[in-house]
């Protein structure tokens, strides 16, 4: 019994470390960590706040 929980725990981490990756690189590859400080810059445009200080 005890290795089935075993095996069990480590099928459910491997898939969630495979469904991580590939998270990661449908990310990468739709542009989505592409000039990302550009949105920090939007932000505080919208709020009125001057980032230079």
């Amino acid at each position: 019994m005890l290795e089935y929980l075993t095996f069990g725990a480590f099928l459910v981490a491997l898939l969630m470390s495979l469904a991580a990756l590939m998270a990661f690189i449908w990310g990468a590859t739709s542009g989505a960590f592409t000039d990302i400080e550009a949105v920090k810059h939007r932000v505080l445009a919208v709020e009125g706040i001057d980032h230079e200080r």
